[in-house]
C-alpha cells in the first residue's frame, strides 16, 4: 500500500472513532500511532473539506507543494553558481542574507543549492556497452585500500581481459610506472599471450598530461605497447564506467573478500587474495555463458597474441655516485662496486637482482637486491674507506673545463684534507648537470671561493635540477663525441651549394682549408663551421 493510500484509511478511521465518541488518546492507542499524527489527520482532513481539492492531486498521492521562500531569489542562486560552480551553501545564505535580505534558513538554502548544482553539473560522458571479441581487449587498474587488522596501506593491481572476464591480481606497495609495466608483463605471462588492446584510466606512468581533451603517453610506456604489440586506450577523464569490467572486481573484492576479514599482515592478505582468486573468481560462472571464467579463459588464450621471445626490460634505473668506501647505496643498503671514488654509475634493479654499470653501459658487478633495512656482507676491503687519490680527482674534475680545473686546484691548496670535498663535487653531477657545475664554479672561481658548501649555494640560487632522462642525454651526447672523434665527419664547403642552385655537378676538393669560400666561414665557439 502507497503511503497516501494509508493515509487515506487511516484518516476514515479517526473519523469513524471520534464520532463515536474516543478522545484522541484512545483513538491513537487503538490504532497505534502517534497522539500528534491523530490531530494532523484531522487538521488534514477539516483543511481538505474546507479549500477543496483536485482529483489530479488525489490521484497523484499528494498536495500541491507550498511555495518557498527561495523562489524569489532561485534566479539568482542558479546565476551565482553558474558563475561559480564551487559556491557553497554557506555562502549563498550570507550573501541573500545581505544582498536580498532573505529571511530563511540556511537549510532550505542547502537543499536548493544541492538541487541546482545537480542541475547545472555537465553530464559526464556515456559508455557504450561495448562487445568485445576473444582476445580483443584487457582492462587495468589500481586501487589502494589499509588492510583491517594489520593497518598496512597497500595497492591492488587489477588486469582483467573482458572476454572470458579472468582477471590478474597482485599486491604491491606503490603503483609506480615500473610496477604497473611489470604487473603488465606478468599479467601477459599468466594469460599465455597478449591482447589486441589494454584499457586504462589517467594514471600517473601512463599518461603525462592532456592536451585539448587528448591523452600525452607517456614515451616509456609506448615503447612498451610496441614491445608487446598492443594498443593503448585511455578512459575520458572522471569516467570509471568506460572499464566497468576493472571497477567490477574492486567492488566484488571490497564485499566478498573484505568484508568481515582481519589480516596479520601483507604477506596473509597476499596468499589468501590468491586462494581467493583461483577458487572463487576463476571457478564462477561467466555472467554471459553457461561455462566458468577459467574455461573461458582457456577458450580465449588461443585468440591472444603470442609473447616476445624476451620479456620487456622492467627494471629502474638509478644515477649514483661510488662513495669513500667504493659503495652505491639504494634502499638504505649499500653495495660494493670495483670502480673509483667518485665514479658516476648507473643501478638497473630488479625486484631480486640489482646490476651496476658504467656509463657506457659496461656491467660492472651484480648483486642480489636485498630488501629495506638489510645489510650485505662485505669483503675486509670495503669495510675501511679508500685512500683519497688527489691527483685522480683533480684530473677528473679538469676533464670539465678550465674552470673546473682552476677550481680543483685552489680548494686543494686552501684545504687541509681537500678529498672529501673533491668526491663532494663529483657527487653533485647525479643532481646538476655539468655545465650548471662548471658555470658555478667559474661564479666562485671570480670572486676567489673556494667552498663547496658555497658552490651548493650558488646552484641552488642560479640552476634547476635535472631529471634522470638529462642524464641519459649527457651520457649518449658524451659517447656519439667520442665515436665520432675517430671518425670525423668533414663539412661540406658553400660552392658545392651554390653548384647546385646552378645545376652544375659539385665538386668537392681534397682539403677544404684551399676553398676560398670554405676559408671565410667564421669558426663557432666549439671549433665547428657555423
Amino acid at each position: 500500500m502507497r503511503r497516501d493510500e494509508h493515509r487515506r484509511h487511516l484518516a476514515y478511521h479517526v473519523l469513524r472513532l471520534q464520532r463515536a465518541g474516543h478522545s484522541q488518546r484512545d483513538i491513537a492507542k487503538s490504532l497505534g500511532v502517534a497522539r500528534r499524527t491523530i490531530g494532523r489527520v484531522l487538521q488534514d482532513l477539516a483543511r481538505r473539506r474546507q479549500d477543496g481539492e483536485s482529483v489530479l492531486e488525489l490521484e497523484l498521492g499528494g498536495r500541491t507543494p507550498k511555495a518557498s521562500k527561495l523562489d524569489a531569489v532561485e534566479a539568482t542562486l542558479r546565476e551565482w553558481l553558474q558563475k561559480d560552480a564551487d559556491l557553497t551553501a554557506v555562502r549563498c545564505h550570507e550573501r541573500l542574507v545581505a544582498e536580498k535580505k532573505f529571511a530563511g534558513r540556511y537549510t532550505v538554502v542547502r537543499e536548493r543549492v544541492r538541487q541546482l548544482k545537480n542541475e547545472l553539473r555537465p553530464p559526464r560522458p556515456t559508455a557504450t556497452p561495448v562487445v568485445t571479441a576473444p582476445g580483443q581487449r584487457a582492462e587495468f587498474d589500481w586501487s589502494p585500500y589499509v588492510l583491517p587488522g594489520a593497518e598496512a596501506k597497500v595497492q591492488l593491481w587489477n588486469c582483467t581481459l573482458r572476454y572470458s572476464r579472468a582477471p590478474s591480481i597482485t599486491v604491491s606497495l606503490d603503483y609506480r610506472q615500473t610496477s604497473t609495466l611489470r604487473n603488465l608483463q606478468t599479467s601477459f605471462e599468466g594469460w599465455e599471450g597478449v591482447p589486441l588492446e589494454c584499457l586504462t584510466d589517467s594514471m600517473p606512468g601512463v599518461v603525462d598530461r592532456w592536451e585539448c581533451d587528448e591523452p600525452v603517453l607517456n614515451a616509456r610506456y609506448v615503447d612498451f605497447a610496441a614491445y608487446y604489440g598492443f594498443a593503448g586506450l585511455i578512459a575520458p577523464r572522471a569516467c570509471p564506467q568506460w572499464k566497468a569490467i576493472a571497477e567490477r572486481l574492486f567492488l566484488f573484492h571490497e564485499k566478498n573478500f573484505l568484508n568481515g576479514r582481519t589480516f596479520r599482515d601483507v604477506a596473509e592478505y597476499t596468499a589468501l587474495l590468491e586462494a581467493w582468486r583461483q577458487e572463487k573468481k576463476l571457478d564462477r560462472q561467466h555472467p554471459e555463458d553457461p561455462r566458468t571464467i577459467r574455461e573461458m579463459l582457456a577458450l580465449e588464450r588461443s585468440h591472444l597474441q603470442p609473447l616476445p621471445a624476451h620479456p620487456y626490460d622492467t627494471r629502474d634505473v638509478f644515477i649514483r655516485v661510488v662513495d669513500d668506501y667504493q659503495r652505491v647505496h639504494l634502499d638504505t643498503n649499500h653495495y660494493p662496486v670495483p670502480a673509483p671514488v667518485g665514479a658516476r654509475v648507473y643501478v638497473c634493479a630488479s625486484r631480486d637482482r640489482l646490476e651496476v654499470c658504467d656509463q657506457r653501459a659496461k656491467r660492472l658487478v651484480e648483486h642480489e637486491r636485498l630488501a629495506a633495512g638489510a645489510r650485505i656482507k662485505l669483503d675486509p676491503k670495503h669495510v675501511r674507506r679508500v685512500r683519497y687519490d688527489l691527483d685522480d680527482l683533480v684530473a677528473r674534475l679538469a676533464v670539465w673545463g678550465q674552470p673546473a680545473a682552476l677550481f680543483a686546484a685552489g680548494l686543494r691548496e686552501r684545504h687541509r684534507y681537500p678529498g672529501p670535498q673533491l668526491t663532494r663535487i663529483l657527487q653533485l653531477q647525479v643532481d646538476w648537470c655539468v655545465d650548471d657545475l662548471v658555470a658555478a664554479m667559474h661564479h666562485a672561481v671570480t670572486y676567489g671561493c673556494f667552498e663547496v658548501p658555497r658552490l651548493e649555494r650558488i646552484l641552488t640560487m642560479r640552476f634547476t635540477p635535472r631529471r634522470l632522462e638529462d642524464h641519459l642525454a649527457d651520457s649518449t651526447r658524451r659517447r656519439i663525441q667520442e665515436l665520432m672523434a675517430a671518425n670525423p665527419v668533414t663539412q661540406r664547403p658553400l660552392s658545392s651549394y651554390e653548384a647546385l642552385r646552378t645545376g652544375d655537378h659539385p665538386t668537392v676538393p681534397e682539403d677544404p682549408e684551399h676553398d676560398p669560400q670554405a676559408q671565410d666561414v667564421d669558426e663557432g665557439p666549439h671549433g665547428r663551421r657555423d
